[in-house]
């Protein structure tokens, strides 16, 4: 670069101002070329680290897609691993994964948009526009819907209990209309507590519809409002499982040695069922700095935290979680249908965005994607506070624990000291007397007469009771007591509850596979799946029914006939 002094003399002030400016503009270029020289070598070293979180997908093995965006600018995209294993087929930025749950935002969205329409209000009852849903009492708005608060029940649990669980049958979300119609109570009074669900989601597009009334599909008018405005070109509505889509990847679960595929069969979207890219959904992101759709006032919205009834406000937004993840503000969703596996994630303080789309059921697509955004944050993961505890009074907490609004059971051990949840859930964590961190969660004890009673769970978006209980080992004369046929119109079905050749209890729904149960405490059962089957008794002791729970189907009730 060359620079030029003026043909003539200015004088020794003006020639001084000159000199510091040049001496200015030097230091500033030469800092820019600098940085200029050092971005590649920065970018490369991100790039190569990236590599490194994803190492664990190849040329054998289903993978994923990653891509990073930088206040506004995309900085890396990148694909590790097989989008098709049949057909020897890379997993590309450009690839089409189906999105899992990531895709309730853009649903939330649409109800938004209508609603800034002013075709209908987020506080409308959800029966204004689906008449066929039962009178719950409290209103059910569309408002608690988007933010998992209405109290209705997973429809996964309802299907299955009805004896064509999810993958034997292609379902619509029509037939999802049909099934919540169906129920007759819900698992709490809407805006008391917090219990993710699909269902509301799910229907909601068939209310978009009916709001719309002029026969405008929901994925039309998404593709009109959301996806055409912000350059979306490769998102779509799985409408047809059976479409062909370019560039599309199979999904895969683990079997043996090996891989069988997981591609979801249905055709039911608006929790999910969104097909898109890494690149599109970075382009999403953008709109909540942007705000070209639905402008300053609806992107904030969306991302404001729900309130329950009591006043408690959670992490759950409208299709969003706002959590703080390594000190920083994070806004984010993540998805899982079949053998995929979705993050998507925004630091908007720092305006880091990153998206994370795989094909393997057994990628944790929330965990790389957060290790990839500390690249770029320059977060840490944030250790849990060291407690010393008392192992004496750590042993004494070991055992049973029920919970509460669906009788499935925690068991703690104690061993090798250490104090663990048995399954999944990892070791409790002293972090004060008689506080744990467990899984993302605070547990803390209640004790009386010098022993633990129950326990509570905390999360940011509710707390859970557990009741301390004795383990139960009944007798084969009381399991066949239990025996006997059971219905409910909420499934429309029958369970066949027996005592199997082996000595264990099971029930079975039609021509299906019985299932097998293994007791916990008094006519308390828990499936291999974690769900549980209570049996009721009335006044005298006798079994009339029995109670199906889950953590998203809490009390499905079933009357015994015989």
């Amino acid at each position: 670069m060359q620079f030029f002094w003026p043909p003539c003399d200015l004088g020794g002030s003006a020639t001084l101002q000159l000199n510091m400016r040049l001496q200015i503009l030097i230091i500033t270029l030469t800092a820019t070329l600098a940085l200029a020289a050092l971005c590649p070598a920065q970018t490369a070293s991100r790039k190569g680290e990236v590599d490194r979180i994803f190492a664990g997908f190849n040329t054998h093995t289903p993978g994923c897609a990653v891509g990073v965006a930088e206040r506004g600018t995309v900085v890396l995209t990148a694909g590790y691993g097989m989008a098709d294993l049949e057909r020897n087929v890379a997993i590309t930025p450009e690839t089409v994964f189906e999105s899992g749950s990531v895709a309730k935002q853009f649903t939330a969205a649409a109800l938004m948009l209508l609603a800034q329409e002013g075709k209908i209000s987020l506080d409308d009852p959800m029966r204004k526009y689906l008449p066929e849903l039962a009178d719950y009492g409290a209103p059910l708005t569309i408002r608690q819907v988007i933010s998992h608060i209405s109290g209705m029940r997973e429809w996964r649990p309802i299907a299955a209990f009805g004896g064509a669980e999810e993958g034997t049958f292609v379902y619509t979300n029509r037939d999802l209309l049909q099934m919540a119609a169906q129920q007759r109570a819900l698992n709490f009074d809407p805006g008391t507590h917090y219990s993710y669900t699909n269902t509301g989601f799910n229907i909601a597009t068939i209310l978009i519809e009916r709001a719309l009334g002029n026969g405008k599909t929901f994925s039309a008018y998404t593709q009109e409002k959301i996806f055409g405005p912000l350059g979306m070109t490769e998102s779509r509505w799985r409408e047809n499982f059976r479409t062909v889509v370019p560039r599309r990847a199979l999904a895969y679960g683990p079997a043996g040695q090996g891989y069988v595929q997981q591609t979801p069969i249905e055709n039911i979207i608006g929790a999910g069922g969104l097909l898109t890219t890494v690149g599109d959904l970075l382009k999403w992101n953008e709109n909540f700095t942007q705000a070209k759709v639905g402008g300053a006032e609806f992107v904030q919205a969306q991302q404001k935290p729900a309130q329950l009834r009591g006043g408690r406000t959670i992490s759950y937004a409208a299709g969003l979680m706002v959590i703080r993840t390594d000190g920083l503000r994070e806004v984010s969703h993540s998805g899982a249908t079949g053998g995929y596996r979705t993050w998507l994630g925004r630091y908007p303080d720092l305006g880091v965005s990153v998206a994370v789309m795989c094909n393997s059921a057994q990628a944790n697509a929330s965990r790389l994607g957060r290790e990839t955004a500390r690249l770029w944050t320059g977060g840490k993961a944030a250790a849990a506070a060291a407690f010393a505890a008392d192992p004496a009074k750590l042993q004494a907490l070991a055992g049973l624990y029920r919970k509460t609004r669906d009788n499935t059971v925690l068991e703690l051990t104690w061993k090798d000291g250490r104090l663990a949840a048995v399954g999944s859930s990892g070791e409790l964590k002293p972090v004060a007397e008689g506080r744990f961190e467990l899984g993302g969660g605070e547990v803390r004890f209640e004790e009386q007469n010098g022993g633990p009673v129950s326990l509570w769970m905390r999360t940011p978006d509710d707390e859970v009771q557990f009741v301390r209980v004795e383990p139960a080992r009944p007798s084969k004369g009381e399991l066949g007591a239990l025996a006997g046929e059971y219905e409910s119109a909420e499934t429309a079905s029958r369970l066949v509850v027996a005592l199997a050749p082996g000595g264990e209890l099971t029930y079975r729904i039609g021509r299906n596979a019985p299932v097998t149960l293994r007791a916990t405490f008094r006519d308390g059962f828990v499936t291999a799946a974690g769900g549980s089957i209570f049996f009721l008794r009335d006044a005298a002791g006798k079994v009339v029914g029995l109670s199906a729970g889950e953590a998203r189907v809490w009390d499905l009730r079933f009357a015994r006939l015989r």
